[in-house]
């Protein structure tokens, strides 16, 4: 599986697991460190990956870390371990990641907005 099928199956399960979340990670602007909402969103990222670990064992462990390390997944993780100091950057980091599936992928990410409705 190449890098990008990876992300788009990731993002894929992701979305399906949650559009709500997945339309808040994408739209929030990230202005309050503290806002519950967001914060539960991003953190659910982390426990959707080690889920889409576990769901996809035909990949790698190598290709679980670049998609882990590509996605900045790994960014969002610091910044929860740095609370109540972690940077917003850290999470915006993943944001722009997204926003670009988004932006490649329109007719899926139509299905999003009819199911987060």
């Amino acid at each position: 599986m190449t890098t990008n099928e990876l992300i788009d199956c990731f993002f894929t399960d992701l979305k399906k697991y949650n559009p709500t979340n997945f339309k808040t990670l994408e739209r929030s602007s990230l202005d309050d460190p503290n806002d519950p909402v967001v914060l539960k969103s991003f953190s659910s990222v982390i426990t959707r990956a080690q889920i889409f670990r576990e769901k996809h064992p035909e990949i790698s462990q190598e290709e679980f870390n670049i998609l882990y390390f590509k996605l900045k997944i790994d960014l969002i993780a610091a910044f929860f371990m740095e609370l109540p100091d972690g940077s917003l950057d850290d999470l915006r980091a993943f944001q722009k990641e997204l926003k670009h599936y988004v932006r490649k992928n329109p007719e899926k990410y139509k299905s999003i907005e009819k199911e987060a409705v």
